[in-house]
């Protein structure tokens, strides 16, 4: 089985990245978020509780919402890759809760699935998420499925995982793009707010990021949606795609400056700032046939950076994922999705068990009227082609399946314990269709 050329990741094939598918306070930088304490050396205590945050703009009234440390998104968790992260969840909301660490590859015990691998964090009470990612990229924390809610509340923040050594970019800011079902007086209402929701990036709808002429910007874009794809565009700039769910692609531009993601998927951008000092080009994300501008590049009026823009980057340093996998010996297991299924219990049968080290072959079938976003727990796969025994050049975790299709995936069970497959209908309802086991 070989890998697809280079060629083959354009967004001209709009399944790539449809199936994997921002102010200052709340602009994210590395240089801001390297000195945090607790996040690889103490303890990190995080509270999620309510809070208020000023989605329609500071001429509207505060939201009141559920935040992480009562901010939405919460705070940015940077680490090193290979150092360990240790946080206290603390539940100050009236009703339990627990954290899932989207796209990392966390010991079983940290996947943060109520029922499934610890209890729910009762309120008043708190749990202790101790683990070393593996990989370096772009991730994301918010409550599983089971508490889908209260991610609609806001209960969001990013997690970026730096790599050992320092990525060559002047600027890194995470994106976090959420959306809210507003009522007119600009409370939260799930049952019967605007189509399409209110976005907001980082918890705002005017987000300024500074550059500086000549600067290149590692953009890390995170869909934090409840149920949403989206489409983000950056205007007058190239945007080369770099990592996909968190996880290095080979690089490429992304067609039109414009990147697709599903709900739950992470894209990092390296975009070089072109235009003269004192310019300004937005961010516009466009979701059920709707463009909004919800941030934009800001340049500085003084003189470039350096004298020319830097060259075409290389590509991120590998994450220890397997170069090849055996497909002779592989496990194949067909998983139908739907709409209508609820969260699969505990101590109910796992859809699959195997050993740890064991290929797995899975088919996805969609039987639902809607695209479906299907979230594999504690492991990243490959999207196998439909055309060819090949397939795709990049990893993902979260993949968006058109409705009434299916797609196959594959990836090697190497993460011990018991492992939930969400499901999550575009719009409203939601589901799982199980979880497996790897012994």
């Amino acid at each position: 089985m070989t890998e697809g050329g280079p060629g083959a990741i354009t967004f001209s094939r709009r399944r790539i990245l449809a199936a994997a598918g921002l102010a200052a306070a709340c602009l994210w930088t590395g240089d801001a978020a390297r000195g945090q304490p607790g996040v690889g050396e103490g303890i990190r205590v995080i509270r999620a509780r309510p809070g208020k945050a000023s989605l329609r703009g500071t001429d509207a009234g505060a939201t009141e919402i559920w935040g992480y440390d009562g901010g939405s998104p919460g705070p940015l968790l940077r680490v090193k890759r290979g150092t360990e992260v240790r946080v206290r969840l603390v539940n100050d909301l009236p009703e339990p809760t627990s954290v899932h660490w989207h796209g990392v590859h966390t010991p079983n015990a940290m996947d943060g699935v109520s029922g499934l691998t610890q209890p729910p964090i009762a309120p008043g009470a708190s749990f202790d998420y101790r683990f070393t990612p593996p990989d370096a990229g772009t991730f994301w924390y918010h409550p599983p499925r089971d508490f889908a809610g209260q991610l609609g509340r806001g209960l969001a923040g990013a997690l970026v995982v730096e790599e050992a050594a320092p990525v060559d970019v002047d600027r890194d800011v995470a994106l976090v793009l959420s959306d809210w079902r507003l009522a007119g007086d600009g409370t939260i209402d799930p049952g019967s707010g605007p189509q399409p929701p209110h976005l907001t990036a980082n918890g705002t709808s005017q987000l300024d990021i500074a550059v500086t002429a000549h600067e290149r910007l590692r953009l890390r874009l995170v869909n934090a949606t409840v149920a949403r794809a989206l489409v983000v565009r950056i205007e007058r700039h190239q945007a080369m795609v770099m990592a996909i769910d968190g996880e290095p692609a080979d690089p490429f531009a992304a067609r039109g400056g414009r990147i697709a993601l599903g709900p739950g998927n992470r894209v990092d951008l390296f975009i070089d700032a072109t235009l003269a000092p004192g310019e300004r080009a937005a961010i516009a994300v466009e979701a059920a046939g709707k463009e909004t501008a919800l941030a934009r590049l800001v340049y500085a009026a003084t003189p470039p950076a350096r004298p020319a823009p830097r060259p075409d980057p290389a590509p991120l340093p590998d994450n220890p994922l397997p170069r090849t996998i055996d497909l002779t010996r592989a496990l194949k297991v067909d998983v139908p999705v739907r709409s209508d299924m609820g969260a699969a219990p505990a101590n109910g049968r796992p859809l699959f068990s195997l050993k740890r080290g064991r290929a797995v072959m899975l088919g996805l079938l969609n039987r639902a009227d809607a695209a479906m976003a299907v979230h594999v727990h504690g492991h990243h796969f490959r999207l196998l082609d439909r055309l060819d025994d090949g397939w795709k050049p990049f990893w993902l975790d979260t993949l968006l399946i058109p409705a009434g299709q299916s797609d196959h995936v594959t990836f090697v069970a190497d993460n011990p314990g018991k492992w939930r497959i969400d499901a999550q209908p575009l719009g409203p309802g939601g589901g799982s269709p199980g979880w497996f086991e790897v012994i």
